[in-house]
C-alpha cells in the first residue's frame, strides 16, 4: 500500500499533535500540579517554621512568664484546703446556728467531687503535625536535652507534682430564722478562712412562728494533693458534747398521764414512810 507524500505529512503532523497533547496531559499537566502542591505547602511549613523561629527568639520571657504564673497559681492554691470531710459541714452547721442564731432542723452533705468549670474560651485548633516540629528541631539544635526537661520541671511544666483539680462537698442546711439571722449566717459564711461559696437560698415566710424558714445550699472547696500541705482538723473546742441525761425526758405529768407501774411504785413509798414513822 502506497501513501501520497502528502498524505504521510497529515499523517506524521497529526501523530505529532496527539504525542504532543498527550505528553502535556501525561507528563507536564501532573508536574505543574504537583509543583503547585509543594509550593503551597513549603508555604504553609515557612509559616510554621517562622512561627517556631519566633517562639525560640522569645524563650526567655515565655519561661519567666511560667514561673511568674506558676508562682501565682501556687499562692491562689494557699487559699484552698487540701480536703473537706463531713466534720467540717457539720462544724459549718453548728456555727451558723451559734452565730444567726437559727434552728437547724436538718444537714445533708453530700461526698466530696470533682467541680465542672463552664469554660466560654474556645480550645485553640492547633495543626502543627509532630514529624514536622521534630525534624525542624533536629535540624536547628532545639530538641528536648536534660536541661530543657530540668528547666520545665523549675517552670511548673511538668503535670507530676502538679496538684489535682478543684473540688467541693454541697452542704445543705434547712433551718428556722429571723431576717436578721439570715444577714448573718451569710456574713459568717463569707469570713470563713475556708474557701466556700453559697450556690443557692431559698426563704419563705412562716406565720405560725413569725420567723423565716429557708434552705441554704453552700459548697466548700477544696484541691487535693497539695505539696507540703496537710488536712487539719476542725476544732470543736465551741461545741458543747454529752448529757447528763442521756434518756432524755418525757414530761406526761401536765396531761394528767402516768407511767405504767408508777401508781404502784407511790403506793410503796407510802407504806415505806408509813413504816418508817
Amino acid at each position: 500500500m502506497k501513501f501520497a507524500k502528502r498524505d504521510l505529512l497529515i499523517l506524521l503532523g497529526f501523530l505529532g499533535i496527539l504525542a504532543g497533547v498527550g505528553s502535556y496531559f501525561l507528563v507536564y499537566q501532573p508536574y505543574m500540579e504537583r509543583a503547585e502542591a509543594l509550593e503551597a505547602e513549603n508555604s504553609q511549613l515557612q509559616a510554621r517554621i517562622n512561627d517556631l523561629s519566633t517562639k525560640m527568639e522569645n524563650k526567655d520571657s515565655y519561661e519567666a512568664e511560667t514561673a511568674r504564673m506558676k508562682e501565682e497559681i501556687e499562692q491562689i492554691f494557699t487559699k484552698f484546703p487540701v480536703d473537706v470531710r463531713e466534720e467540717d459541714g457539720v462544724l459549718l452547721a453548728i456555727n451558723q446556728e451559734l452565730i444567726a442564731p437559727m434552728e437547724i432542723s436538718n444537714v445533708a452533705i453530700t461526698a466530696c467531687q470533682p467541680v465542672i468549670l463552664d469554660s466560654t474560651q474556645e480550645d485553640v485548633d492547633h495543626t502543627y503535625e509532630i514529624d514536622e516540629i521534630e525534624e525542624y528541631e533536629a535540624q536547628e539544635g532545639i530538641g528536648d536535652d536534660p536541661v530543657s526537661a530540668s528547666d520545665a520541671a523549675v517552670n511548673g511544666v511538668d503535670n507530676a507534682n502538679m496538684p489535682s483539680v478543684l473540688m467541693d462537698r454541697t452542704v445543705t442546711m434547712n433551718y428556722l430564722v429571723s431576717y436578721e439571722g439570715v444577714k448573718r449566717g451569710v456574713k459568717s459564711i463569707s469570713m470563713q478562712d475556708n474557701r466556700m461559696s453559697i450556690s443557692s437560698m431559698n426563704l419563705s415566710y412562716d406565720e405560725s412562728t413569725g420567723l423565716l424558714r429557708g434552705t441554704t445550699v453552700v459548697n466548700m472547696y477544696c484541691i487535693p494533693g497539695q505539696p507540703g500541705k496537710e488536712y487539719v482538723q476542725p476544732n470543736f473546742s465551741s461545741v458543747l458534747l454529752g448529757s447528763d441525761n442521756i434518756f432524755g425526758s418525757i414530761e406526761l405529768y401536765s396531761l394528767g398521764l402516768t407511767l405504767p407501774g408508777e401508781d404502784e411504785a407511790a403506793e410503796g413509798e407510802e407504806g415505806e414512810e408509813t413504816a418508817t414513822e
